[in-house]
């Protein structure tokens, strides 16, 4: 349990660091970690796998906000899933993973150029590696998880 708690921190600091929630001044309260009920083997596996469902998400985001540089009148999409996370993890009562989609959202505040397109490759290559990073984490602590049940289980 101690093990599952700590790879449950670890999760969330590595999220919420990326995103800059950490420091986010409207939170009055600190996250409780012990709503998501982390004894449950099933809570940290929903919670790696929503977040692999973002991450794919926002790739897609990615790629087409790159495809779509040059279209005029074009306006990136990005995913909102972290806010939405913390937004659940502060919120009171029990928190069901499944209900926490990611959502495409057009970002208002970038600048637009002169044929209305707000796409920056470099912004978008910067983001994919974020977001490869941030997958690749979610893939490694999934797979983790899983050793984890099948020494539990006595296959290894």
């Amino acid at each position: 349990m101690a093990g599952l708690n700590l790879l449950a921190r670890l999760l969330l600091i590595f999220i919420f660091s990326i995103q800059g929630l950490c420091w986010d001044p409207a939170w009055r309260e600190p996250i409780d970690i012990g709503k998501l009920q982390m004894s449950e083997t099933n809570s940290i596996v929903n919670l790696l796998e929503a977040g692999i469902r973002a991450e794919h998400l926002r790739q897609k985001a990615i790629a087409n906000n790159i495809a779509n540089l040059e279209t005029p009148g074009y306006r990136r999409i990005d995913v909102e899933f972290e806010k939405l996370l913390a937004k659940a993890l502060g919120s009171p009562g029990a928190i069901n993973l499944s209900e926490i989609e990611p959502q495409i959202h057009r970002p208002k505040q970038t600048p637009v150029k002169s044929n209305g397109n707000d796409v920056n490759l470099e912004v978008e290559v910067g983001q994919m590696v974020k977001n490869t990073l941030r997958h690749k984490t979610y893939i490694r602590l999934l797979n983790k998880k899983y050793n984890q049940i099948e020494l539990a289980m006595g296959i290894k």
